[in-house]
């Protein structure tokens, strides 16, 4: 025990509480301008990946139209060609009542329909 030191070690340096307060809001500065720093680095990196994403979906819409627009080409090219007739065409269809509903409306939009043209066997 003679040799523990009898120096009390919980006395504070001179000067010590004179300039903490200075020296914790600096330290609270910095962090908040890292966290503000951080917080524009995610945002960017969201920007950016919502930016890319809508690029790209929106490049996959144009890309499945043109090809939806060059199978139906081909489709008129086998049908054209009597390799196929519209039946087939139909039973490949995955819904064909959409394919017969465009067709109706393709060639009747035109028509002028009055009330008698439903009683003179047009549907029959």
């Amino acid at each position: 025990m003679d040799n523990i030191s009898k120096k009390n070690i919980y006395n504070t340096p001179d000067g010590y509480f004179d300039g903490l307060s200075e020296q914790i809001l600096q330290r609270h500065e910095r962090e908040k301008v890292k966290q503000i720093s951080v917080f524009k680095k995610y945002a960017a990196a969201a920007v950016l990946v919502l930016g890319l994403g809508i690029y790209f979906l929106n490049d996959v819409g144009q890309s499945t139209a043109t090809e939806t627009n060059n199978i139906s080409q081909e489709i008129d090219r086998y049908i054209n060609a009597d390799y196929w007739q519209v039946e087939d065409v139909l039973m490949l269809a995955e819904n064909p009542n959409d394919i017969l509903d465009e067709i109706i409306l393709a060639e009747w939009s035109e028509y002028n329909w009055e009330e008698d043209d439903f009683e003179n066997n047009i549907w029959y």
